[in-house]
């Protein structure tokens, strides 16, 4: 249930934080929060901590019973439904007035009979933007801490941190108030806790467990707790006017009902913000993690339509088309079998219906500024109005049909399979990454550092600078602000799909699990004069090359577990040299076959010793690829890949 609307249970939970005075209101005594608020705000420039506790605490209560209170009065007057005067009848916009005046009315008269007559001068907008963001309990933590009260400034610092993840300070505070002796674990729980956030945590969290029934469990309920959730935030959206200038009717009128449809289709992204990655529909991405579920525990028609659904909520995800064409291509799936799930057909209609309405709005004020605009100059304080609808109101993919810029369509593309190498397990596949996707991870590879991961700087050449970022680096480098988010999500999200593809273009019949996950790039030093050696001699990943023998021997110190391995290329035109191939054998080091490294291009193989394989010298440029290798033993899984995932996504680690 959303943060600002789980508020009925304020009145017993805020005890928790102190105890407070009757506030409920009445017809002569009206609830007057941001008053309050205000004064409470005062009172924290002022120092004044005993009374800014107090006034924050009143407000936040009183907050939270205004907005019980409008839901409960909203859903009452959503099924009032009262008889039409018969002479109503031949006039439709009367009679659409007449029920409109009708629900505002049965609306004001129940806020009245609980919260008294409301003052006709609006909220201010800042003081609204702080109690639905919670900003009130971050500024309460820190007056509650000026004054030593440290159990009730960690429950407050909890609530503010639980609902706004993202704010490194108040993380900071949170860790310091955790360490306190006095606090206890039940004064870090926060007030209001969102069951469907919990659940898609849990649920996220047993993904990497790869615990398919219990995560298929959780997701669904993940998705009932969401319904609930998303209703919560529409009826929200039928709030007070969203524009305090004066207009005409007509214009007022359009404008409002615009923002409330605006607001109707951001809902889904609101209830996604607790996660780092935003770039996924949070909707969508539920089936995501369903269709997965269901595939591993070979329930194909589940599996299938949780695809389906997928793709009708993300028609422009990557991910969600290519899947769809993976279980389009299996034995027995029609196409009549590839159709949305019946108990999200609804939610779908009804977020289409209202994506093509904003679409509408859009093309039409369009038209009529083109029309407007001839000889014609607004005043300077109409510009934010008239300005307001050529923003782009589709915020959500679902049955957009605004024309895009074309852009190439990426869809990944199997190059070279096993049965180009002699059955050797070899793959190359292109178009995994876009060209902004690779530039994107070329400037995260900035921030590595020079022989990461190595114990020297030149682990391979001394003719060339290795610069390494290991994916848990990535992650805390973005906790901690010294990165953008995005791009080490991108690392993150590249390298599962790398492993993706690897098990299932290998047709692995068991879990693959992360090894190593290193983000790496190769420059050429200025002087190359004598040089006669490689970028990274020969080798295999998971046994030593002995040159004598022939043989590459499957002990200490080789990574014996590792069982297979990938590189994702980040660039390929701009340096010299730097070819990777496959040699013949252990016997035989030289090059059997050649791949050129290219954005978007990945060669992935089995480890051992019959994918012995090097890279040929760097002399000119950057060369930067993701490193990945794979194990089919969970005991060697890559626990570092899945703190980053689970930094990343603001959980626990």
């Amino acid at each position: 249930m959303a943060a600002h609307l789980a508020i009925f249970v304020i009145a017993l939970t805020l005890a928790a934080l102190g105890s407070a005075q009757d506030i409920l209101g009445s017809p002569d005594n009206p609830v007057t929060y941001d008053e309050r608020y205000v004064d409470g705000m005062k009172a924290y420039t002022a120092q004044k901590w005993p009374e800014c506790i107090i006034l924050l605490r009143q407000a936040l209560e009183e907050y939270g019973h205004v907005e019980e209170t409008w839901r409960k009065c909203f859903r009452l007057c959503q099924g009032e439904e009262r008889s039409v005067p018969g002479d109503y009848m031949r006039d439709q916009e009367v009679e659409f007035f007449h029920r409109v005046i009708q629900h505002s009315t049965c609306i004001r008269l129940c806020k009245e009979s609980h919260l008294g007559v409301q003052p006709e001068a609006g909220i201010p907008t800042y003081v609204k933007e702080h109690m639905e963001e919670l900003e009130g309990y971050n500024y309460l933590q820190m007056a509650l801490y000026q004054e030593k009260k440290i159990r009730e400034a960690m429950k407050a610092c909890a609530t503010y941190a639980y609902h706004n993840p993202h704010n490194i300070h108040v993380m900071t505070n949170l860790n310091f108030y955790s360490n306190q002796p006095e606090v206890t674990e039940e004064d870090k729980k926060p007030l209001f806790p969102q069951l469907y956030r919990d659940l898609y945590t849990q649920g996220h969290q047993l993904y990497f467990k790869q615990d398919w029934e219990k995560m298929v469990e959780t997701f669904e309920a993940v998705l009932q707790e969401f319904y609930g959730a998303l209703e919560e935030c529409r009826l929200r959206c039928d709030g007070p006017l969203r524009y305090t200038r004066v207009l005409d009717f007509a214009q007022a009128m359009s404008k409002q009902y615009i923002a409330v449809k605006e607001c109707h289709t951001n809902c889904i992204e609101k209830l996604g913000r607790f996660r780092n990655d935003r770039r996924e529909d949070f909707f969508g991405s539920i089936f995501h993690f369903l269709q997965f579920g269901y595939y591993w525990l070979n329930r194909s028609m589940d599996a299938v339509q949780a695809s389906a659904t997928q793709v009708r909520l993300e028609p422009d995800s990557e991910v969600a088309r290519r899947n769809a064409v993976f279980y389009r291509q299996q034995p027995g799936v029609t196409r009549k079998d590839f159709l949305p799930r019946e108990d999200v057909l609804p939610h779908i209609k009804e977020l289409e219906a209202e994506h093509a309405f904003l679409h509408v709005v859009d093309e039409l004020s369009g038209h009529l500024l083109e029309v407007e605009g001839e000889g014609v100059v607004n005043a300077e304080g109409d510009q934010d109005d008239e300005l307001l609808l050529e923003q782009d109101f589709v915020n959500f993919p679902i049955g957009s049909n605004k024309p895009k810029q074309e852009k190439k369509e990426l869809i990944p593309v199997v190059v070279e399979t096993p049965a180009d190498h002699n059955g050797v397990e070899r793959l190359v596949m292109d178009d995994l990454l876009s060209q902004q996707q690779c530039d994107q991870l070329i400037e995260l590879a900035s921030y590595g550092k020079e022989g990461d991961g190595y114990n020297r700087k030149s682990p391979h050449t001394q003719y060339e600078k290795f610069e390494g970022l290991h994916v848990l680096d990535a992650a805390k480098a973005a906790v901690e602000g010294e990165v953008q988010t995005p791009l080490s999500q991108l690392y993150v999200n590249a390298s599962r799909s790398v492993k993706d593809f690897v098990a299932r273009q290998f047709n692995l019949q068991q879990p693959l699990y992360f090894s190593y996950t290193h983000l790496v790039c190769r420059t050429a030093k200025e002087n190359q004069a004598g040089r006669g050696d490689l970028s990274h001699p020969v080798h295999s990943d998971n046994c030593v090359l002995d040159e004598a023998l022939g043989e590459c021997l499957k002990k200490a110190p080789a990574y014996t577990w590792r069982d297979y391995s990938a590189i994702l290329y980040l660039n390929g035109g701009d340096f010299e040299g730097g070819r990777f191939f496959f040699a013949h054998s252990p016997k035989d080091l030289s090059p059997q076959a050649f791949v050129d490294p290219k954005c978007g291009r990945m060669v992935g193989f089995s480890a051992g010793k019959e994918n012995m394989h090097g890279v040929t010298a760097v002399t000119k440029g950057k060369r930067c690829a993701v490193a990945l290798w794979f194990t089919l033993d969970p005991a060697h899984r890559e626990a570092s890949f899945e703190a980053a995932e689970n930094l990343l996504s603001g959980a626990v680690v």
